[in-house]
């Protein structure tokens, strides 16, 4: 494999371990930029712009208070779940 294939499918890539069953992932392209959510794979709940976890509703209930509060750009997603572990660590 070419390192310019290796880099179409890393830019593929939608869904990164942080811990246990807690992802961090895109869940769509908006302009080029990704929206990510990180989730709790074993409760199917997503961490708020509250820092609290809240359950993901079916497609068709996320309505957009939901979608403010869960979905964020990547450096965001990241800041979030790093002061989430400090907050959870306390």
């Amino acid at each position: 494999m070419t390192d310019a294939e290796k880099v179409k499918w890393f830019d593929r890539v939608v869904k990164f371990q942080l811990s246990g069953l807690v992802f961090l992932e895109m869940k769509q392209r908006k302009n080029g930029q990704g929206v990510w959510v990180i989730e709790d794979t074993k409760t199917n709940s997503i961490l708020n712009s509250n820092m609290e976890w809240e359950p993901e509703p079916i497609s068709s209930k996320r309505d957009e208070a939901f979608l403010i509060r869960t979905r964020f750009d990547l450096e965001t997603a990241i800041s979030m779940y790093e002061q989430y572990k400090m907050f959870a660590e306390s």
